[in-house]
């Protein structure tokens, strides 16, 4: 048996496993909620070929693949026919615990190399992923990477994310990197519109890829080069997106009709006489052979985009959605499935046997004797030890007065002294100097793959921007998707190419929202990295309501695998940077949202140093100001609590001592993770309650924060206490810092006000 016939009896199969594995979790598999558990038939049906040459072929060791989320079924087929499934996994597709609908790193590890889903981000960040791998080899930190395969469907290249990635400069670089786009020219609800498919070509190209087009099958291209067949290759290419699944969908005899129809409804009688010789149910064969469905084709073009080490490649392949079933090129196919029916009918033409729907080849078969032959798929390597250890403290001085965004550039500053700097890394959208990584960037140059001559090394000059290989600091465009993307990359260097990198990203607090789908991705992924984001609030001032972030705090709450972080201090600066480097070297602790202000703060007001303070900031906040220790508390005293976040402490701490001189007993709380608070409620015994003591019962809150006040406003209903929540919830605006503070209620006069409001004084 020659390999391509095995190669299409395994296409065979890896076409009828996806179908069925979508059809039992439908209609075969128990479904007590009566709902319609999906599966993509079609969109698994459209790229089986593909997967076929990548997995039965072309794939090597070393290559990593993302595939397409819609074809999950497909994926999961050829896996577990090149021995990584069992049998029993595939009657779990979309169940409790079972195999994703898209395919998860984080929950299918032993067969996703990379996650995909949510249209655009798991391609990009696959893709950003040979850029990390070629970090770790030009540093010496790895063997970094072999290929990147990236599978996408085409409607899939209509997240602007895409090209906001492949226009990034280093991207042209990455030789590894393989993408193949399933020109399908089917979205969810409609035809692809032809300029989209038209424009690939010249796109991928200003993205400086090498692009080879799969058109038409060999089948279809032979006849092309007979007498006449240039006429019908010019009919075909000149049809619509929407014309040519209108001809896949007709009958056999009217498809010929509709082909050789001419202008005006005159036939066109040379086109006629060259398909005269084929019988109606030839040509409709020929019309549907497309150059992403011949496996000969796709090899070839795999092996020539293999050969090419300069630049990334891309293999535009045209295929049919549903290829293989009765609802192929169906417009509407997107979430259709096989009726019963018809996957009888399936059944029939494949030869599968009832009670043998999974079987895969027997052993000793031709097929399963090929896949023994085949050299293992992609298995992550063990992570190397890190080189040096993440100290808990370092040995900064901070000055009297400062805010938490330059006290982290001290903090890398001092890290950039260490053995441990080796392993950061920093990445910025166009923001870097403007977030104080001017210092680190000076000390460590920026990466980027080749060497570039620093023009502007005999001018004097803040920030040297030295950029080549041995560079720690990665500078992006504005694209603040592309830096999430990225950072997840970046963060996932330890669990695929065996280094441990400590990745650092940089932007604007109000851009957050910018690149939000991108963020929950990476961290999706299973990813780990640090977001410092900084300046935030109404705090920027004259900066106004364009730069002033208001709703990141409930985004720090509300996202899974990230910790956020508000610090009021410089010290808690770096305590909660260095905790959260040295979970990603350890790879047990969770990401990091760290927001900072440009607010100048009196470090005066800190606690002295020590351990315990130290783990309470950790944990989550801390109580600063004891009102227990005032003369004259007593449990019956009159008794405010104030939570504050961030740059406000110093409001907090000047409302309570208002408070005090008029006999109120105020205590402050400075919480350094609203986050951390907020989960620690599902404790046995909650931190917060630790923080407030048994004896302060029904005492109420004020809460402020520089953000909006539902960041905080769980804080009585969590200590069964009455509150109010002050905040910023509305749009900024420029003023003096005073001005905003006050028009927003979140200075010392405000919280004060609150706190005599609680108490049932007049305000």
């Amino acid at each position: 048996m020659s390999e391509r016939e095995i190669l299409e009896r395994i296409q065979a199969k890896v076409l009828w496993l996806a179908t069925w594995m979508v059809h039992h979790a439908n209609v075969v598999r128990p479904n007590p909620d009566g709902v319609k558990v999906g599966g993509h038939q079609a969109s698994s049906a459209s790229v089986v070929s593909l997967l076929t040459a990548l997995y039965f072929k072309a794939l090597g060791p070393d290559d990593l693949v993302a595939v397409k989320a819609h074809a999950a079924p497909a994926f999961y087929a050829a896996q577990y026919l090149r021995g990584r499934l069992e049998r029993a996994a595939l009657a779990t597709l979309r169940s409790f615990e079972g195999l994703q609908a898209y395919p998860s790193r984080r929950k299918n590890p032993e067969v996703v190399d990379l996650s995909t889903g949510s249209m655009g981000l798991g391609a990009v960040q696959a893709t950003l992923g040979a850029l990390a791998g070629r970090y770790l080899v030009d540093h010496g930190l790895g063997r970094g990477l072999g290929r990147v395969v990236v599978l996408v469907g085409d409607a899939e290249l209509d997240e602007g994310n895409v090209w906001e990635a492949l226009g990034e400069e280093a991207v042209a670089r990455l030789g590894n990197v393989l993408w193949i786009v399933d020109v399908n020219r089917q979205a969810l609800d409609r035809v692809v519109p032809d300029a989209r498919t038209r424009r690939l070509r010249a796109l991928f190209e200003a993205c400086g890829f090498r692009v080879e087009e799969l058109r038409w099958g060999r089948r279809l291209g032979a006849l092309f080069r007979r007498p006449g067949g240039a006429r019908l290759r010019r009919r075909l290419e000149a049809l619509s997106n929407a014309e040519y699944q209108r001809l896949l969908r007709l009958p056999a005899g009217e498809a010929r009709k509709a082909l050789v129809a001419g202008a005006a409804g005159r036939p066109d009688r040379p086109l006629d006489r060259l398909l005269a010789r084929y019988p109606d149910e030839q040509v409709a064969a020929l019309v549907a052979d497309l150059g992403g469905h011949d496996l000969g084709l796709i090899l070839a073009a795999l092996a020539a985009a293999a050969r090419e080490r300069g630049r990334p490649s891309v293999i535009l392949a045209h295929t049919i959605k549903g290829w293989g079933l009765p609802l192929a090129g169906d417009p509407a196919n997107h979430t259709a499935l096989l009726t019963p029916a018809q996957v009888e009918a399936l059944r029939a033409a494949h030869g599968v046997r009832p009670g043998h729907e999974w079987d895969g080849f027997p052993p000793g078969s031709a097929e399963a004797e090929w896949i023994r032959r085949l050299p293992p798929l992609f298995t992550p390597p063990a992570p190397a030890p890190p080189r040096a250890r993440v100290p808990e403290a370092l040995d900064e001085a901070y000055p009297g007065e400062t805010s938490t965004q330059e006290a982290f550039g001290r903090v890398l500053g001092a890290l950039a002294r260490l053995p441990v700097a080796e392993a950061l890394v920093t990445v910025s959208a166009d923001v870097a100097v403007t977030t104080h990584l001017a210092g680190w960037i000076n000390r460590k140059g920026v990466y980027f793959p080749e060497a570039r001559p620093h023009v502007f090394a005999d001018v004097p000059q803040a920030v040297q921007w030295r950029e080549g290989p041995a560079g720690q600091h990665i500078e992006l465009g504005i694209a603040e998707h592309t830096l999430f993307l990225l950072l997840g990359a970046l963060g996932l260097t330890a669990e695929l190419g065996g280094a441990t990198l400590l990745p650092v990203g940089t932007l604007y607090d109000p851009f957050v929202p910018r690149g939000l789908d991108a963020l929950y991705h990476a961290l999706y992924s299973g990813a780990r990295f640090v977001v410092v984001a900084t300046p935030s609030g109404v705090s920027l001032a004259p900066e106004g309501g364009a730069h002033q972030s208001v709703i990141t705090p409930g985004i720090g709450v509300a996202l899974p695998g990230l910790a956020y972080c508000e610090p009021a201090f410089a010290r808690e600066v770096e305590w909660l940077l260095l905790d959260a480097l040295r979970g990603l070297q350890e790879r047990t602790g969770e990401s990091l949202y760290l927001r900072l202000s440009t607010r100048p703060v009196d470090q005066a007001l800190a606690p002295a140093p020590s351990a315990d303070h130290r783990a309470r900031v950790l944990r989550g906040g801390y109580r600063l100001r004891d009102a227990r220790q005032a003369p004259g508390w007593d449990p019956e005293a009159t008794a405010v609590h104030v939570f504050a976040a961030g740059a406000v402490v110093p409001e907090a701490v000047a409302a309570a001592r208002a408070l005090g001189a008029e006999g109120v007993h105020a205590s402050v709380f400075v919480v350094t993770s609203p986050d951390r608070l907020y989960r620690g409620l599902r404790a046995p015994r909650p931190y917060l309650e630790e923080l407030v003591g048994p004896e302060e019962e029904g005492v109420p809150i004020v809460s402020v924060l520089d953000g909006h006040s539902h960041a905080l406003a769980y804080l009585g209903a969590a200590l069964g206490v009455p509150q109010l929540p002050l905040g910023v919830d509305d749009f900024g605006q420029s003023g003096t810092r005073a001005d905003l503070y006050r028009h927003y209620g979140i200075d010392a006069a405000a919280i004060a006000r609150a706190a005599r409001t609680l108490l049932g004084a007049s305000p």
